[in-house]
């Protein structure tokens, strides 16, 4: 999979070697159908539609609808369901003040490879959620970062930076407020060990459910001042889906 889609890159990678070739953003059914073209024909098993399960109860919040610079649909397609597409757009929104605190301190550094790395990124979140405008602000100055063009770095940084947290209020009922942890009881070093332990098992499948599951869990806690510092850089780099930079954190503990 890659964002490589222009003229001749399908050949290109065959030649290669690769057997198929799919661009970013993933269409879900396209994806599918490709699995099921590759696999095994005796371990697939083609449900018939009677069997498939309905989406029609899953009614999207009305205060979504109404998300200006939102297109819902081109979202659902990327994500393949609703229910996939509330999931991520989750996702994106609880990232947002990291994602653009991120690329705003790479702008004040100067620091274009790390600057052009988080664009890129943004580039393709936003299109996945369906923020086309956003995307392709994104994609322009990732373009400007691979061609060294700082004076439309600098042009344009600030109208993206708006832009993007702009969706910090649009998105507000989706965004996780950390509780107060004055009245949590503090954790068990032993429970605290043991939900390191849980996590580095579900990282390294890169099994978000999972790993959420254990988020809430720990969340009824209060943690010592150093832990609770890791815990939120773990916290903030699976919102990313940065699985890297999760096992890398949990490697250390």
């Amino acid at each position: 999979m890659t964002a490589n889609a222009i003229s001749g890159a399908r050949e290109q990678y065959i030649s290669a070697g690769f057997k198929d070739y799919l661009t970013k953003p993933i269409d879900a059914m396209q994806l599918e159908k490709m699995i099921v073209k590759f696999l095994p024909k005796d371990k697939v098993i083609i449900s018939s539609e009677d069997n498939q399960t309905s989406n029609e109860n899953l009614a999207l919040p009305e205060w979504l609808k109404k998300v200006d610079g939102l297109n819902i649909k081109a979202g659902i397609e990327h994500c393949g369901s609703e229910e996939d597409y509330l999931v991520v757009l989750s996702v994106f929104a609880n990232a947002i003040t990291t994602t653009a605190d991120e690329i705003e301190e790479y702008f004040n550094n100067d620091d274009w490879s790390n600057y052009t790395t988080k664009v890129h990124a943004l580039k393709s979140t936003s299109k996945v959620i369906g923020a086309s405008e956003l995307s392709d602000k994104a994609k322009q100055l990732e373009m400007a970062g691979n061609a060294n063009n700082i004076d439309e770095i600098k042009n344009d940084t600030n109208p993206l930076l708006n832009l993007y947290r702009s969706y910090i209020e649009k998105l507000k009922p989706m965004i996780k407020v950390e509780k107060d942890v004055s009245d949590k009881p503090l954790i068990d070093e032993a429970e605290l060990i043991e939900a390191y332990e849980s996590m580095k098992e579900v990282a390294k499948s890169f099994d978000y459910d999972s790993l959420q599951f254990i988020f809430q869990s720990l969340d009824e806690y209060k943690l010592p001042e150093e832990e609770a510092k890791r815990y939120k850089q773990i916290k903030e780099a699976a919102a990313k889906l940065d699985w890297e930079k999760v096992n890398l954190i949990l490697d250390n503990v």
